[in-house]
């Protein structure tokens, strides 16, 4: 009975812990931080010189590449497809015919339509002519207005349906999808897709960064777009065209628009995954330290610091974190030698061989 208590008391003080820690920096729980140590055989340590810096030199995000500009080909027509002129992958003009659709009907229409159009136009002027000279009433030249204006309206209804028959690409680029109803002989309705034309001259992302790096982004800002698929290590110089003003209702992300000319070629091709680095907005330098450099207790965080040869703790104030760093508002002094390694073998005047490789500013 006495070891069942003692396990759910552990058990209660390790969930407090953990409670505690919730929404906290990432840090070593280190039991032995508070607590004086006897001298002993010096550890081996790396260290780093505690320094000024960014709390956050880039922005990193993921996204899928898509065409700076991108448009489906749409049937607004029906009937029986007669000639296709595009295969997946052709590079197409804006306003080439890609396909035809059966145009006898409404190549009938349009005559009929034309041919009343100007005969209506004809009655017009005639009635106009009469009417200057004192011989039609206004009646009549309202009548012969009407006429041919509902004459005109149903060329022009006419005209759209013929020309309906013929898909035409909305701009230049290359064909990334061809659908099934593209075939000779295949029945196509309003509404039906065709085809969707990708621009590659220019690519774009769009990524979602979280509300402690939105703040770090602006407008024109430079970035670095990996393409592992197309480019291997190669990247592409891009800039931010757009940041969003609220974040997606579903993610709780902030959309970043990134776009890239594109110097590849064929390579890259819309769909392929991307990894983008967006250089941060300048900030005032502050201390900051590797959050892995932290040690908790409860709610209270300190790193160890070399002081003599020997370990010394600072308890710590933390500020804004980003990534793998995490600002420090007080307890720390700029060009005190950090300790980021062995810290849970470590406590007050455990002896030290330091190994310094590097300063907090520039490690990740």
């Amino acid at each position: 009975m006495k070891s069942r208590t003692v396990l759910i008391v552990a058990a209660a003080i390790s969930a407090a812990g953990l409670a505690a820690s919730c929404g906290k920096p990432d840090a070593v729980t280190g039991a032995t931080a508070w607590d004086e140590t006897q001298a002993r055989t010096a550890i081996a340590v790396e260290a780093l010189t505690v320094a000024r810096g960014p709390l956050v030199d880039d922005v990193r995000a993921s996204g899928v590449v898509a065409g700076a500009r991108e448009a489906y080909t749409v049937s607004e027509t029906q009937g029986i497809v007669k000639t296709v002129g595009f295969s997946l992958g052709d590079r197409v003009a804006e306003g080439q015919e890609l396909l035809k659709v059966d145009d006898r009907i409404a190549t009938l229409s349009l005559d009929r339509s034309k041919e009343q159009y100007e005969a209506a136009r004809l009655e017009l002027e005639a009635t106009e002519r009469l009417a200057s000279a004192g011989r039609s009433s206004p009646a009549d030249l309202t009548r012969a207005r009407g006429d041919a204006s509902g004459a005109k309206a149903q060329y022009e209804i006419a005209l759209k349906a013929y020309n309906d028959t013929r898909l035409r690409s909305p701009m230049a680029g290359v064909v990334a999808s061809k659908e099934d109803v593209a075939t000779v002989g295949a029945t196509i309705s309003p509404g039906a897709a065709v085809a969707r034309i990708v621009d590659t001259s220019s690519f774009r992302l769009t990524v979602g960064v979280g509300e402690r790096e939105v703040g770090l982004i602006e407008t024109g800002a430079a970035a670095r777009v990996y393409v592992p698929a197309a480019l291997g290590e190669e990247f592409a110089e891009g800039v931010v065209e757009a940041v969003g003003a609220g974040s997606n209702p579903s993610t709780g992300s902030f959309p970043v628009v990134v776009s890239f000319r594109n110097a590849f070629g064929g390579r890259v091709k819309s769909g392929m995954s991307a990894n983008v680095s967006i250089r941060a907005r300048a900030t005032d330098p502050a201390i900051v330290v590797p959050t892995a450099s932290l040690v908790r207790r409860g709610s209270r965080f300190a790193v160890f610091v070399d002081e003599a040869g020997k370990a010394a703790v600072r308890e710590l104030s933390l500020g804004r974190r980003s990534g793998v760093r995490v600002e420090v508002l007080s307890g720390l002094a700029e060009g005190e030698t950090l300790v980021i390694s062995a810290l849970t073998r470590l406590g007050p005047g455990t002896p030290l061989t330091v190994s310094r490789v590097g300063d907090t500013a520039s490690w990740e």
